[in-house]
């Protein structure tokens, strides 16, 4: 590359639209990657060390590529990537000053660190000494290692394959990742909620797995080939019967947002998928998520209760919960007061669009 050209790639967040907190279980997620975005950019220096600049939030980073990674934090992502991809037979042997910025909110529920991750890694395919640029799944999966792996956290793949492949997907999750695109274009608009509250996506998911797992382990004493794909609500009523403590909530909610996904994809094989009704999904599962999965928030839910009173066809909390972001569906020509009405309860609200993956550029 010549030292005064600049190499870019970008990535954007993602929203789940169907099947929140399954993909850890094994079952299929609809996902879509939507418009606010991570993008990096790099032109050659004379240094050897990468210099990265974060303006969003004031950090800079140097960090000699040529060594092993020590990680500074356990969340250590920049360093987690060099880690990894350098395992796969990528080295460096030059030095780049670095751009890192980003549009989507930071730590609430829209993929930020994946996303990041999942153009870290491509970034860093592009300014190895003779690697090969990361194709978009290559990215994700290697981008899910720097994360969830390499620190032995929870957390499925959906984020990252989503950002990476970008568009409404289908994944499934369970043995081999199948990332499928629906190749469809649904009619009406989406408006992204930010609570305006942090939240502990680890310590969330961390709990709620673990009671998910509990709840199945409990199931197969009486059932004992039940799996999430298989089990019935039926099946798991008779067995927990009597019981209303959390641990069967999260069953019977695991269960339920299973089969709204299923509900989904037969929606999604219309030519044009009915807007309403995927709203009325969307709203379905928000209640399921809140009432027993128990991962939303009063405030959350008071924006999901204002978006629909304002008109929206459906509204639900996004990501792992605990406060984070929510979103909106709705008639593209309500989405103003749907906007607003997320707002007056506390909200910043942004619409979004449904929008493209990895994408490699130079400038």
């Amino acid at each position: 590359m010549a030292c005064n050209e600049m190499i870019s790639v970008s990535s954007p967040g993602r929203i789940c639209l169907f099947g929140e907190h399954q993909d850890y279980l094994g079952l299929p997620v609809i996902a879509a990657a939507v418009s606010v975005r991570v993008a990096i950019s790099a032109v050659a220096n004379s240094e050897g060390v990468f210099r990265i600049d974060m303006p969003d939030i004031g950090g800079v980073e140097v960090i000699d590529p040529r060594i092993e990674q020590q990680y500074a934090s356990k969340r250590d992502y920049l360093r987690s990537a060099l880690n990894v991809i350098k395992r796969k037979g990528y080295f460096f042997d030059k030095g780049y000053d670095i751009k890192l910025t980003s549009g989507i909110p930071i730590g609430k529920g829209c993929s930020s660190s994946s996303a990041m991750l999942v153009a870290w890694m491509a970034m860093l395919s592009k300014l190895s000494t003779d690697g090969e640029p990361l194709s978009p799944q290559e990215a994700a999966l290697l981008a899910y290692h720097a994360e969830v792996k390499e620190f032995g956290e929870p957390g499925g793949m959906m984020d990252h394959f989503t950002s990476a492949e970008g568009g409404i997907v289908h994944i499934k999750t369970k043995g081999d990742i199948t990332v499928t695109p629906m190749n469809k274009s649904i009619e009406g608009s989406f408006i992204l909620g930010d609570s305006l509250v942090q939240k502990d996506t680890t310590g969330v998911l961390g709990s709620v797995r673990s009671v998910a797992t509990e709840g199945l382990e409990l199931v197969k004493e009486s059932l004992p080939e039940a799996e999430w794909e298989t089990v019935s609500m039926r099946q798991a009523e008779d067995i927990l019967q009597g019981r209303a403590d959390r641990v069967a909530k999260c069953v019977t909610g695991n269960i339920r947002n299973r089969d709204i996904t299923r509900k989904a994809m037969e929606l999604f094989s219309a030519d044009v998928p009915d807007s309403e009704a995927l709203g009325g999904l969307l709203h379905e599962e928000h209640h399921i998520l809140s009432g027993s999965i128990g991962i939303s928030t009063p405030k959350i839910d008071g924006m999901v209760e204002a978006a629909m009173n304002a008109g929206a066809w459906g509204a639900k909390i996004n990501g792992s919960g605990g406060g984070g972001c929510m979103f909106a569906f709705a008639d593209s020509e309500k989405a103003e007061d749907v906007a607003r009405a997320i707002t007056s309860a506390g909200g910043a609200a942004i619409k979004i669009n449904i929008d493209n993956g990895l994408s490699y550029g130079r400038q």
